[in-house]
C-alpha cells in the first residue's frame, strides 16, 4: 500500500473534485473515492518561469 507524497494530487474523473496532499504521511492511503469510483493519481508539477525574450536587432 502507497503512502501519500506531499504534492500528490487525486482527480475525479466524473465531476474533476481535486485533493491536494500538503503533506508526507506516515500512514497507508488506501483508494480515495469519489462519485463512486476511485480517484486517479497526478503528480503535481511546479511552475517554471519563462525564459526572458531576447531582442530583436
Amino acid at each position: 500500500m502507497p503512502k501519500p507524497k506531499k504534492r500528490t494530487e487525486y482527480v475525479c474523473d466524473v465531476c474533476g473534485t481535486t485533493l491536494l496532499v500538503t503533506e508526507d504521511g506516515i500512514g497507508i492511503l488506501e483508494d480515495v473515492i469519489c462519485c463512486d469510483k476511485p480517484m486517479k493519481t497526478r503528480t503535481k508539477k511546479t511552475k517554471k518561469k519563462p525564459a526572458p525574450k531576447r531582442k530583436k536587432k
